[in-house]
């Protein structure tokens, strides 16, 4: 054999061990995908890729409908508040400005009789003038009584620095020390709210007869 029949043979052998090799790795063993159960790729559903996206697509319209509704009732409950606060402070404001428009109402009957009394003045008797000052009087202390003005008791009462202010001393010993024995001005609280207090003369023991208020630690107000 010559030398150029001799390489050409193994030239020809190496291409066929690379066909053989090639062949045999394009070959699949069917009994080797039933064993391992796995299935190639292409082999999955297309329907079910499908309807797994339907699925999401369809979930997030309904994420994006509920998230419209909730914002749509945030903005209106936001709108109500809104309203319901400029409601409360208009009617707030009104309540301040017609504050006492039921007391004047309440009153006005009084500034009636007062005037007709002040006309009668010039032709009644002095008495039947003052029987009506007495009527007026107890009319308008009626209203007031209504509307929870109270008198605050002072005569024959212990002092009491919280609803009395003493404007006098009184030596005396018909009266426990410390009692109110005269009242000067009366005093008055409206539904448990002290209005004024009571301007009083307050009894004193005369000297030696006894310690005073103020040597037993009592407040007594006096004024100037």
């Amino acid at each position: 054999m010559s030398r150029r029949k001799k390489k050409s043979k193994e030239h020809g052998g190496h291409i066929n061990d690379r066909e053989n090799i090639a062949g045999a790795e394009d070959v699949r063993d069917p009994a080797s995908t039933e064993e391992t159960g796995i299935e190639p790729a292409d082999a999955a559903d297309p329907n079910e890729s499908g309807r797994a996206a339907s699925t999401m697509e369809a979930e997030l319209e309904q994420l994006g409908r509920e998230s419209a509704q909730m914002r749509d009732l945030a903005q209106r409950t936001r709108a109500e508040f809104e309203n319901y606060r400029k409601r409360m402070e208009r009617e707030r404001a009104d309540l301040v400005r017609h504050a006492g428009f039921e007391v004047v109402k309440e009153i006005l009957p009084v500034l009636d009789n007062l005037e007709r009394a002040i006309r009668a003045s010039e032709s009644s008797p002095e008495e039947q003038f003052r029987a009506g000052v007495e009527i007026i009087h107890r009319q308008l202390q009626e209203i007031l009584t209504r509307m929870g003005l109270s008198e605050v008791e002072s005569e024959g009462k212990p002092f009491d620095p919280h609803l009395h202010e003493a404007v006098s001393r009184v030596e005396t010993t018909e009266h426990p020390e410390g009692t109110v024995v005269e009242v000067f001005q009366k005093g008055y609280s409206f539904k448990d709210r002290l209005v004024r207090p009571a301007m009083v003369a307050v009894a004193q023991s005369p000297p030696g007869g006894g310690a005073s208020p103020t040597d037993q630690g009592e407040v007594v107000r006096e004024s100037e």
